[in-house]
């Protein structure tokens, strides 16, 4: 136990072993989905990619964290930042930059056929919003608490582009465009958690970001 602390503590194997958590994070629901459980466009499908999600880069990074290297989760920024008021300014100026780039991006035909949620705003939709919500925060604990938090005393400010690049390669599957969006995005809101010592505004920025591409994806399938 004491060997995989060390091992533990450098930041190359912190990165390694976090880019493999990514890499898997969906791996429980595509392989619940090729035994017949669900269809991969399916709303059921979403929820279990979401809750992979959730154990894949919360639940195993997160009970490693607790009990191989013994610390606080809130040292990876779990907790509730103590200045609310610097919190939302900081967010909401994200929001402010970030939005107008996600209302063109969504405008465009390669993000309306990837992210076009076959469901008009019904309780499925919103079902399915809910539940990228738990995807959206597992995914800032492994990239703004766990890589961010994880290597900031180690690296400093390296840890900003090595966090932005690795959150980039991230969306590689996505639309183009989003590559570079999710850079910039990643700088953000490492920006962000480092100011507020908590991912937990991360977590919000994001999901307001992704969820109203999702909206206005929609909004212009049905007019």
């Amino acid at each position: 136990m004491t060997f995989l602390k060390e091992i533990l503590k450098k930041p190359t194997l912190i990165i390694f072993f976090s880019s493999i958590l990514v890499f898997f994070n969906s791996w429980p629901a595509f392989i619940l989905m090729r035994k017949g459980w669900f269809l991969q466009d399916s709303t059921a499908f979403s929820i279990a990619i979401a809750l992979s999600a959730f154990f894949i880069m919360f639940v195993i990074p997160a009970v490693i964290i607790k009990f191989v290297l013994k610390k606080p989760l809130s040292d990876f920024g779990l907790l509730i930042p103590k200045n609310l008021l610097e919190t939302v300014k900081l967010s909401a100026i994200i929001l402010v930059i970030f939005l107008p780039v996600v209302f063109f991006l969504a405008s465009k035909e390669n993000f309306q056929q990837f992210y076009l949620i076959k469901h008009n705003f019904n309780w499925i939709f919103f079902l399915e919003i809910l539940a990228s919500c738990f995807y959206f925060f597992s995914e800032e604990f492994l990239f703004r608490g766990v890589l961010f938090f994880g290597l900031w005393d180690k690296l400093r400010f390296h840890t900003f582009w090595i966090t932005g690049l690795l959150f980039a390669l991230f969306h590689i599957a996505k639309p183009g465009e989003e590559i570079l969006f999710a850079f910039f995005v990643g700088l953000s809101l490492s920006y962000l958690s480092l100011k507020t010592k908590s991912f937990l505004p991360a977590v919000v920025v994001h999901i307001i970001l992704a969820s109203a591409l999702n909206i206005i994806v929609l909004i212009h399938s049905i007019t």
